[in-house]
């Protein structure tokens, strides 16, 4: 069975290791450079704002203090690297997502090498492709969130503890307290490192238990994770699960625990139905295996295998007492650990099979039976793999504005598509004046984006997210400290009683969903599309505008403003002569090509496609910009404009098409690159031609 690190390999053996090292390395290199591709083009999203506004208030303040006065003490370590990072190159998505990219990279790399050390060289190889290509970690690769990191630190952690205390290795023992700090600091999920004690427990005994070194260290760890505990029960203001109700040691209980349930056992068989087979079938393969070679009691106290398998095992026992919204993303420090027994599972299996199956493999010496076995293992790996592979790795790195996301498995965000903070923040941010009032739905975001919020717009109740409190001065949201507006009353309010200020709505994709903008608010906003003065990439986020009395923004209604294109190589520039004073503009040498969905439904009959635009000049007359409508239900395309180079101001070009079945449109867009590119908007109207 496998075991612990071998002795001393011989020089074959140390020949295939630096192969096996320079096979990782560049792996790895080849890797990062993948996902640094358009890392930085979406938008922040899911929780990525609170850590960003926790970086920013220790750049200010020294720590993560919150705009509404609460401090963030959750991922308080991670929020310093983040900080970091931002003194010297500065808040940008690409620059905060790195710290993730990074640390999915530390771990491809230490899963290959806890894998060959606890098992075996093939078993580390396939661990570090498989975390490569899974899509769960390319998700939380890149994003600024603390899942990847927390990873990393957790599979350190539980190695650390392997060599100072299974193998009884005294220099590894003071990184362990180290570690084991470190890590909660990271998130708190980072406690799950505590059950590698209990694991010891039962493969070493209570009397290794005991030993003085043994008891140090689990009592320093233990004393600080109840100070955490505690600290977060009377102490956070922001970043807490549930509402706390009852201070005494009985409410905290209850605060923390409840009742068993294996939801968390059944996220795993939910995401990674066969994987978990394999899983749950090593165990009773490991039993099998051991009681059939008679291993000694001193293998027991030692065997990564049952080692990891503890260390899975135990946390997913205290999950199913510890009160969360159950979310599979909870489960991520523990998926490396999932992947490693996976696969040790598969290969104890796959050297099995040639003794089983006596016939064809009788005759075979012990090295060709190790390569059937190997081979085995790989086609087994292969075809047994689950949320994994290039193709599914590549449509995350070229993700767009509107592109569906698998949200049922895996990370279950509740995102279908990847919503557009940036480009609606960044719109207001550049037109805002000092008197004017922001409100936001996304709060968080827009105090990053916009730079601040005044009025925070959220009808849902407790449960769709409880970011309110109380203050002296009314409910206000307990992260920007904006004031909350929960029906369309208050929100009128504040516009009619202000009308010598610009009030500015920025939507978001909470627009359409019922449960955080009710129908009463979402039917007024859909009522004033003469007030949308921006459309966010994703085509749901929104801007609205009121009291603009000189009219320059809110002027005109456009089928697609040139802004609102979600493009990748475009930027969103700003002017006098523009529709709305904003356009999109495409810089030379930078190709682009994306389609995006027309608002509305056309029934059938004659229209024109206008646009307003301008190209630099090329020597050629090459085309500058390609623009078709087509059909979204059949994909056939209706009219083609082209624009050629040197149209050096904006001019109007238009042409007619039919549409003969009624049904959405799509735009197809395409900026070769061969000169600059600029699109103030585009119309479709009903033409009076004969169809």
């Amino acid at each position: 069975m496998t075991g612990g690190p071998s002795s001393l390999p011989s020089s074959p053996r140390r020949t295939a290791d630096l192969l096996a090292w320079a096979f990782i390395a560049a792996f790895t290199a080849a890797w990062i450079a993948l996902m640094l591709r358009n890392l930085g083009y979406l938008s922040y999203w899911m929780d990525e704002g609170f850590h960003i506004l926790a970086a920013d208030g220790i750049l200010k303040h020294g720590y993560p203090l919150y705009p509404s006065g609460h401090i963030y003490w959750k991922a308080i370590l991670y929020a310093y690297v983040l900080a970091g990072l931002g003194k010297i190159f500065g808040l940008t998505a690409t620059t905060l997502r790195i710290v993730s990219v990074l640390s999915t990279a530390g771990l491809i790399i230490l899963a290959w090498f806890v894998g060959q050390r606890f098992f075996s060289r093939s078993v580390g190889l396939a661990a570090a492709v498989i975390l490569a290509f899974s899509a769960w970690e390319v998700e939380d690769a890149r994003l600024a969130l603390y899942f990847a990191p927390l990873q990393l630190m957790v599979l350190a952690s539980i190695y650390v503890f392997y060599q100072a205390f299974i193998e009884d290795r005294p220099k590894f023992r003071p990184w362990v307290v180290v570690l084991f700090v470190l890590t909660p600091q990271v998130h708190q999920l980072g406690m799950s490192v505590y059950f590698c004690f209990f694991a010891l427990l039962v493969m070493k005994g209570l009397k290794r238990f005991l030993k003085k070194d043994l008891l140090t260290s689990f009592g320093l760890v233990t004393l600080f994770y109840l100070g955490m505990q505690v600290g977060e029960f009377f102490f956070w203001k922001v970043g807490y699960v549930y509402e706390k109700t009852d201070t005494s040691l009985r409410g905290m209980f209850n605060y923390f625990f409840g009742s068993f349930n294996l939801k968390y056992f059944k996220e795993f068989f939910i995401s990674f139905p066969l994987m978990s087979l394999v899983v749950l079938g090593g165990i009773f393969l490991y039993l099998g295996i051991r009681l059939g070679r008679g291993a000694a009691e001193d293998d027991r106290g030692r065997s990564p295998w049952l080692y990891l398998t503890l260390g899975l095992l135990f946390p997913l026992l205290f999950l199913a007492f510890f009160r969360t919204h159950v979310q599979p993303r909870y489960l991520a420090p523990l998926h490396p650990v999932f992947v490693l027994l996976f696969l040790v599972a598969l290969r104890e299996a796959a050297r099995a099979l040639p003794d089983l199956i006596v016939a064809p493999f009788a005759s075979l010496r012990p090295k060709a039976r190790e390569a059937a076995g190997l081979i085995l293992f790989l086609i087994a790996a292969a075809v047994l793999t689950e949320g994994a592979g290039l193709k599914r790795v590549l449509a995350i790195v070229e993700r767009r504005y509107n592109d569906p996301i698998e949200t049922d498995i895996i990370t279950r965000s509740g995102r279908f598509e990847h919503e557009d903070n940036a480009n609606t923040g960044l719109y207001v941010k550049h037109f805002l004046r000092d008197d004017d009032i922001v409100v936001a739905i996304h709060v968080v975001f827009q105090k990053v984006y916009v730079g601040r919020v005044d009025y925070w717009l959220w009808s849902g109740g407790p449960g769709t997210w409880d970011a309110w409190e109380k203050t002296p001065d009314g409910w206000r949201d307990f992260y920007v400290g904006a004031r909350w507006i929960n029906n369309l009353a208050d929100l009128k309010k504040v516009i009619e009683a202000n009308p010598a200020r610009r009030v500015w709505l920025v939507g978001s994709t909470s627009l359409v969903r019922r449960d955080h903008i009710n129908r009463e608010i979402a039917d007024f906003l859909a009522g004033q599309a003469d007030r949308r003065v921006f459309r966010g990439w994703d085509g749901v986020s929104e801007v609205y505008l009121w009291n603009d009395p000189v009219g320059g923004l809110t002027s005109g209604t456009r089928t697609l403003e040139g802004e609102s294109l979600p493009a990748r190589r475009g930027r969103v520039a700003y002017g006098g002569d523009a529709s709305r004073r904003a356009w999109m503009s495409w810089p030379q040498g930078r190709r682009d090509e994306f389609s995006v969905d027309l608002p509305g439904e056309y029934p059938p009959g004659r229209y024109r496609l206008r646009l307003r635009g301008r190209t630099g000049r090329e020597a050629g007359g090459r085309e500058a910009l390609i623009l078709a409508v087509m059909d979204s239900r059949t994909g056939e395309t209706l009219r083609t404009i082209r624009l050629a180079s040197g149209l050096e101001a904006f001019a109007e070009v238009e042409a007619s098409f039919g549409v003969r079945t009624p049904g959405a449109l799509r735009l197809r867009v395409l900026a070769p690159g061969a000169t600059t590119a600029d699109l103030d908007w585009i119309d479709i109207v009903p033409s009076k031609e004969l169809p």
